[in-house]
């Protein structure tokens, strides 16, 4: 049995959406006429095969396709159409079975009458936290479509920031990976070669010859071996990095290493600016939106201070004073911005043009580091030519003078 997704009009002449099992499409038609519809377009739902299937497993959801959803259902709440229908509508459009699944998941929870963040909560995996809490606050305070205006801003801002600084380093890494594949070539095939005619000369090889055959030597043997280790410490570190007191470590250290330091504070500080002012925005109070702005920040120390914060704002004392004994993270342009905010009563718009200035800033700052390494990278495949290049016909050279 097939199932078909039918658009047709019913006894009472109104346009419906609906599902049915048939052996072929033009047995769902007559059986559906049967009932009274007439059909408009029917198509058959696909069905994944065992590759499908496998591929539902491994793809994950993108930011894009977060943003897109959001983006559809902002724009069909604002047109007047019903959460479950521009639920169901975004499933039906998306390219993604995985995510198609889950919004069909959220759309059944929708027509058993729950409201939209509780069929979200199941999915955090997806939807986070800070998203969650987000459709919460706009379904409470009757603003939704507002609200899902503020996290589309947010979620469109941070996905440029992240896409500019993937795009930064692009060319940087396709030249680091050229250099890693011409040395590993060199010193797995061509090296072995040149060593079978210098082993047949008597004679004291110059150290710079002596260290190039003794690492292709160990890449010939060990490289495989080398590679598979490679491979289990770089998921070693990945999975330590990311929790308890590795984390903590790790970002301190990237907190302090020259030229990366100030665009990861600036990328943090971009980021909460511009997720506490649309919770602020959205009518949440300035200790809830820093509750939930600690959750998605990208780096632990951020996280803890934001944390540490909330107990004093509750207490009466100035957010931009908290700030200020945290001067390594939060430097005076941000206490004094926030400082204005709080006595003009102008708190979200003033971390909204926190959050522009700081994301043109990390865009600058992330293009100067990318002219920088790269000629950087060059050099190092300039070096690297040249010491083969004089490993190798130094002792050629020397051989050829006692001829």
């Amino acid at each position: 049995m097939a199932a078909f997704n039918y658009t047709a009009l019913d006894a009472t002449n109104t346009f419906v959406n609906g599902r049915i099992e048939a052996g072929n499409s033009k047995t769902a038609v007559k059986q559906l006429e049967r009932e009274g519809f007439v059909i408009v377009n029917i198509k058959e739902e696909k069905r994944p095969r065992f590759g499908g299937r496998f591929n539902i497993v491994l793809n994950g959801i993108s930011a894009q396709e977060k943003i897109f959803f959001t983006r559809n259902l902002y724009t069909m709440l604002e047109a007047g159409i019903s959460l479950d229908h521009a639920i169901k509508t975004t499933a039906e459009q998306t390219t993604n079975e995985k995510f198609g699944g889950i919004l069909m998941k959220v759309h059944g929870e929708l027509q058993k009458g729950q409201p939209l963040h509780v069929a979200l909560l199941p999915h955090k995996d997806v939807f986070h936290g800070y998203y969650i809490n987000m459709i919460k606050i706009g379904e409470m305070s009757g603003r939704l479509d507002d609200v899902l205006s503020y996290l589309l801003e947010k979620l469109e801002k941070d996905q440029e920031l992240l896409m500019k600084a993937r795009g930064a380093m692009i060319y940087p890494v396709i030249i680091l990976i050229a250099l890693i594949v011409m040395v590993t070539g060199m010193l797995i095939y061509v090296i072995p070669r040149i060593t079978s005619i210098l082993n047949q000369y008597d004679v004291t090889l110059p150290l710079a010859t002596r260290v190039l055959l003794w690492l292709s030597n160990f890449m010939v043997h060990n490289g495989v071996y080398l590679f598979i280790v490679l491979i289990i410490a770089g998921f070693a570190f990945y999975k330590t990095t990311r929790k308890g007191n590795a984390r903590w470590r790790w970002h301190s250290f990237v907190l302090v290493l020259p030229g990366i330091s100030m665009i990861v504070k600036e990328y943090n500080l971009a980021r909460f600016a511009r997720s506490t002012s649309a919770l602020l925005r959205s009518g949440l109070g300035l200790d809830q939106a820093l509750g939930l702005t600690a959750g998605v920040s990208s780096n632990s120390h951020y996280e803890r201070s934001l944390t540490g914060a909330i107990k004093f704002v509750q207490r009466g004392i100035p957010f931009s004073e908290v700030l200020k004994g945290n001067p390594a993270l939060y430097p005076p342009l941000v206490t004094r911005m926030i400082e204005v905010g709080e006595k003009s009563g102008k708190l979200d718009h003033m971390l909204s043009r926190l959050a522009e200035y700081y994301e043109k800033s990390v865009s600058n700052k992330l293009s100067n580091l990318s002219s920088v390494i790269e000629p950087v990278l060059l050099l190092c495949i300039g070096l690297s030519v040249g010491y083969v290049a004089i490993a190798v016909l130094t002792p050629i050279w020397s051989f050829s003078q006692t001829i």
